[in-house]
């Protein structure tokens, strides 16, 4: 299994280990983040807290416990009677034909009838394993998505920080060639604009983190309002694979596919089931008479016996045939979805991947080339602007370029992250 796969692994085998010993869960209320606020962690808190994992986990166990019942026979039946007591006397020895009779019975379907329900119902409990399992893949993607955000929200901050104080410094060399005669009025103009609008864009950032906060805690059952710490470092390293090779064995690994297959074969099975409920099943009893030993009685008061069956008839075909007939068309619809996932899963796959390869491309690009440039163009003119060489705009559009540059950069490599762990959900496998 891989890395993601492990950690969900290990946080499951925690949680079997508390509930055995009888240990709640955490609390939402009582986790506490770790500063740094690790992927690692908030993979194992979602796996362990995650309301929507634990209802899929809940239908699976429901799914399997509907086994043993789906392939049992119906419950024997007791009865007792009173047969046959004088109105006058209420009583057994009266009369010859008085008698306590105890009845057992058993039903018995059609041969095969039981079978295919169990099986209906095992195939169902292999499509909730199954959910369960696609319903871990994407709420691992969720969170690492949501965690990603943060990152880069966090450092959007970072960034308009710096160039807040950046755009100050500008602001102070501007002002004092002012003073001394060596500049312009409105360069200064020009910088205060700047750097208002930077503090206006410091309020948007300090707000998406808010929201990305509010986004971890509820995929990871944290109390409302519980504040995060800065996330460990956003760059990815996985290495990317080959489109091909994932288009190959899509079917094969997702589970949801394998959830729709199942209900296919569920589907199958609930078909071959009504039309064995539309022949015909009996009912065997055995009966015990007790009787007492009355005069006339030409057996002496011996008990009695019987034996017999009831057989249901069946005879409103078009009741059975309407039953099959919905069965079937069930059937039609569980293949079709599955058809329908299955092309909607690949177009998924191949368009995750694309965004994957761009945003890689784009963040190797930025780190390598355009941020590094934009650097140095910032600082050769601002060594420009201060020996009169260069003019106030070119400095500022050099200060504008690097930081577009470095936001850019860290929403590239945020953007591969929500790529990479989409692709992952998308195919139903760690790729790490």
């Amino acid at each position: 299994m891989g890395k993601l796969a492990g950690r969900w692994a290990s946080s499951l085998s925690l949680g079997a280990i508390l509930a055995t010993a009888g240990v709640a869960p955490v609390a939402a209320q009582d986790a506490l983040p770790p500063t740094p606020l690790s992927l690692d962690w908030c993979l194992e808190r979602a796996a362990a807290a995650n309301p929507d994992i634990a209802a899929e986990a809940a239908a699976a166990d429901a799914a399997r416990e509907r086994i043993v019942p789906a392939g049992a026979l119906d419950d024997p039946r007791f009865a007792y009677q009173a047969s046959n007591l004088p109105i006058g006397s209420f009583d057994f020895n009266s009369t010859p034909l008085s008698g306590q009779q105890l009845t057992l019975a058993q039903k018995l379907p059609f041969p095969g009838l039981l079978g295919n329900r169990k099986h209906a119902a095992e195939a169902g409990e292999k499509a909730a394993l199954a959910t369960l399992e696609d319903r871990r893949h994407r709420i691992a993607a969720e969170v690492e998505r949501a965690w990603a955000e943060l990152g880069f929200s966090q450092r959007a901050l970072d960034i308009t920080d710096r160039n807040i104080e950046l755009l100050r410094q500008l602001t102070r060399i501007a002002e004092a060639k002012y003073r001394v005669g060596t500049g312009l009025q409105q360069d200064v103009l020009r910088a205060q604009v700047g750097l208002t609008q930077l503090l206006n864009e410091r309020l948007e950032r300090e707000a998406a983190i808010v929201t990305s906060e509010a986004a971890m805690t509820g995929v990871l059952d944290l109390a409302p309002g519980a504040r995060l710490g800065r996330t460990t470092e956003l760059a990815g390293t996985e290495a990317i694979p080959r489109l091909e090779e994932l288009l190959a064995r899509l079917e094969d690994v997702n589970p949801l596919l394998r959830s729709l297959g199942a209900r296919v074969e569920e589907a199958e099975r609930l078909r071959r089931v009504a039309e064995l409920e539309g022949y015909p099943d009996v009912d065997l009893g055995f009966g015990y008479r007790i009787r007492q030993r009355v005069v006339s009685d030409p057996v002496d008061g011996d008990d009695f016996v019987t034996a017999g069956l009831t057989i249901r008839l069946p005879v409103n075909r078009s009741k059975w045939r309407a039953r099959v007939a919905e069965r079937d068309a069930l059937h039609r619809r569980a293949k079709a979805r599955y058809r329908s996932a299955r092309a909607r899963l690949g177009d998924a796959v191949t368009a995750l991947f694309a965004e994957l390869r761009r945003a890689d491309a784009e963040a190797t690009l930025l780190e390598t080339g355009l941020v590094p440039q934009t650097r140095q163009s910032l600082e050769a003119s601002r060594a420009g602007y201060e020996v009169d060489k260069v003019d106030f705009l070119s400095l500022i559009d050099s200060q504008v370029s690097l930081l577009e540059a470095e936001l850019r950069l860290v929403r590239a490599r945020a953007d591969r992250r929500g790529a990479f762990a989409g692709l992952e959900a998308a195919l139903g496998e760690s790729l790490r």
